[in-house]
């Protein structure tokens, strides 16, 4: 069962591919966030956190009206996506939300960015060039007793007897399956995480403390 991928980077980096982007994210964003806001509730990480991956900015706010306190830098590699998540960000949020382009798999786009107590990202790991370069520049860039947090969809074996070409079944089929992940972490010589697959069993979320 061989991740299949397809690079879609250019798509994000199109104006009117992003704006549909950005009102299809909207229409979705109550199912698509659900599982990941309630957990990140549960954890209630003070502090600074770090986006990757932000897109249109929509989870990125939701997570600083969950998160009152917290100050929020969100990262995207599309300039895209970055100039209309400052058009989209609510008044109220924009002394909390600061939008940065780049990409986490090049350490000197984003080295710069600061320290940070969580770090997370939805629905992007399936697309980094090198998931495991990220992770290691990720992790270096955690304060003391740091989060990372990486909720993302799951490679199952019977999606190879479904011959949709979705963008969604696309995606599952370029997803990491838990043992890759556990690879993937322990060649980066990172010890305490978890990994943990839930309902609809495509889906999983990868916890890394520092």
């Amino acid at each position: 069962m061989k991740r299949i991928v397809e690079n879609h980077t250019d798509y994000f980096f199109d104006t009117e591919n992003a704006t549909k982007y950005l009102n299809d994210a909207k229409n979705a964003s109550k199912a698509r966030f659900s599982h990941f806001l309630s957990s990140l509730k549960k954890l209630d990480i003070k502090g600074k956190y770090l986006e990757i991956g932000s897109g249109p900015g929509i989870l990125t706010q939701l997570v600083a009206t969950q998160h009152p306190n917290a100050e929020i830098t969100a990262n995207d590699i599309s300039p895209e996506m970055i100039k209309l998540a400052q058009q989209d960000l609510a008044e109220d949020l924009k002394t909390r939300i600061k939008y940065e382009i780049g990409d986490a798999c090049d350490n000197n786009s984003i080295k710069d960015l600061g320290k940070f107590d969580l770090i997370y990202s939805t629905f992007t790991l399936h697309h980094w060039d090198n998931a495991e370069l990220a992770i290691r520049n990720l992790y270096a860039m955690l304060n003391d007793d740091g989060l990372i947090y990486i909720h993302d969809l799951k490679r199952v074996f019977w999606l190879h007897y479904i011959k949709s070409q979705s963008g969604f079944f696309k995606s599952i089929r370029a997803a990491y399956r838990p043992n890759e992940i556990k690879t993937m972490l322990n060649k980066t010589g990172i010890k305490n995480y978890k990994i943990k697959t839930f309902f609809p069993f495509f889906m999983q979320f990868i916890l890394i403390r520092k």
